[in-house]
């Protein structure tokens, strides 16, 4: 939609910054307090301040690189190593984080998250003080996407700059998670522990739940046809697979819950996970289509739109250029092991290894999200979170409870990747933690979730990186602002 003075206001309260620390909050002065009173005294208003959160999202320094195929798959070290420190992203794929070159990258995922999540806060803020001004409808969706955008941030901060394997973790007792900042002020959020944090994120996640029921992807029989004519006149509404939709709340709640970890806990991350199964069924895209559609659009969940994307990840997913320091490549043979390509009704069939890379002459390219000059309808998507994932949060938990409904989980996903070779049904339990590793290794390439498996479950040491996995490597830093104050510890 086309956006108006009032978000362009918006992007530019952005601009200024709003940090978590009280030296980075936006200064709220009463001139700014003016601005917001007119921003949201219309409901249009409100529709801009939300387009103006997912286009903060698209930064490259959050998902249009670093928290997608960027710096997370570098240090989830998907792509082989870099041999020259003058590649842009040498010291992150190192874990240096607090290298002259690293630092200000580590740093600017942090600051620009919480100024997103500024501009959340301060949307909450009044939408339910100006609810007049909304259609009924409006006022749902928009609120339960805004609350559901901020679980969404707060658990990718969580991830990146808190601890992992959280229900092994003795030692975590009285640790102090990341601030969950729910009000749009320039006071220092005090951290609170892990388990309060969790209850902030599941309390958002249940209240966007709520809200969302009223999206017009939630299939609700009892609402006539018609029910959207009027609210949803100009379109606003449509295309929900791109915006925070019921569905994609509950499998960010499925996220949650298996982070947390433990035996009930994955149970519940299993029955949110099985939620969007059953209204998706089994809408993988055939394996005939992955040419035409790399990013494999039908089954996406959430995903955003990056305006301008091929300037953004053409220079990176390429193999053809020697003088090019920065491609992220992956060697043949890493891919024909990890494909299992040595048995051609695994390997040589999966559309992952096939399709989805390509061979160039300096090694194999991931494709799925290298975009082309002429108009395609999945130009510029990014996705965000997919149907597959569903499947391996519910396999994760049957695995200790029922594993032959694991193994059908897994084994539907590697169908609809063109597997013919399924895990037999007499598998044991740690050939089937294998396979599950194996997936999550082959699927996301490109996509930024390898990384959060490794360290959700505290392996040891990442495949293709033979360091020890310590906290130093898995935790990234707070920004050194954060502790000027003596406000935050890590």
């Amino acid at each position: 939609m086309k956006l108006n003075h009032k978000i362009i206001l918006a992007i530019l309260l952005v601009a200024l910054g709003a940090s978590s620390c009280k030296k980075g909050w936006l200064d709220v002065t009463s001139s700014s307090e003016i601005r917001a009173e007119e921003q949201f005294s219309s409901e249009a208003g409100f529709k801009d301040a939300l387009i103006g959160v997912y286009i903060g999202m698209t930064d490259r320094q959050l998902y249009a690189s670093q928290l997608t195929w960027g710096a997370l798959d570098l240090i989830s070290h998907q792509y082989q190593a870099y041999s020259l420190e003058g590649a842009i992203y040498y010291q992150f794929q190192n874990h240096n984080y607090r290298g002259v070159r690293s630092t200000p990258q580590v740093d600017a995922i942090w600051n620009k998250t919480y100024n997103v999540i500024a501009n959340i806060n301060n949307a909450l803020s009044y939408i339910d003080k100006n609810k007049d001004v909304l259609h009924a409808v409006s006022h749902s969706i928009i609120k339960g996407e805004l609350l559901g955008l901020r679980a969404y941030l707060h658990f990718d901060l969580m991830r990146l700059y808190g601890y992992g394997n959280i229900a092994n973790r003795a030692d975590l007792t009285g640790k102090l998670a990341i601030p969950y900042v729910k009000e749009f002020n320039k006071n220092a959020t005090p951290q609170l522990s892990y388990p309060e944090t969790f209850a902030l994120l599941l309390n958002d996640i249940n209240a966007a739940s709520q809200l969302l029921k009223e999206d017009p992807i939630f299939n609700n029989p009892k609402k006539p046809a018609t029910y959207y004519a009027e609210v949803n006149r100009d379109g606003f509404f449509n295309q929900r697979e791109q915006r925070m939709n019921y569905y994609a709340v509950n499998g960010l709640k499925a996220r949650v819950l298996q982070w947390m970890g433990g035996t009930q806990n994955l149970a519940n991350a299993a029955i949110a996970a099985e939620e969007v199964i059953q209204y998706s069924g089994k809408n993988f895209a055939v394996s005939t289509s992955a040419a035409s559609d790399p990013r494999l659009y039908v089954e996406h969940l959430f995903n955003l739109n990056v305006i301008g994307l091929i300037d953004i990840v053409n220079g990176f997913l390429n193999g053809t250029d020697v003088a090019d320091a920065n491609a992220l490549l992956i060697a043949p043979a890493t891919a024909q092991t990890l494909y299992e390509t040595s048995n051609p009704n695994i390997g040589l069939v999966d559309i992952r290894y096939n399709t989805l890379l390509a061979s160039e002459n300096r090694g194999m390219v991931s494709i799925k999200l290298r975009q082309v000059a002429e108009y395609h309808p999945t130009k510029n998507i990014i996705p965000l979170m997919k149907l597959p994932e569903m499947y391996y949060i519910a396999a994760e938990n049957y695995i200790n409870t029922n594993l032959s409904k694991a193994i059908d989980y897994l084994n539907t996903v590697r169908t609809a990747r063109g597997i013919i070779q399924a895990i037999p049904a007499n598998a044991t339990l740690t050939q089937v933690k294998e396979e599950l590793t194996k997936e999550y290794r082959k699927e996301y390439v490109s996509e930024g979730q390898l990384f959060y498996y490794y360290k959700r479950l505290g392996f040891a040491t990442m495949p293709n990186y033979s360091v020890p996995a310590t906290d130093a490597i898995y935790m990234l830093p707070y920004p050194q602002a954060e502790f000027e104050f003596g406000q935050r510890v890590q």
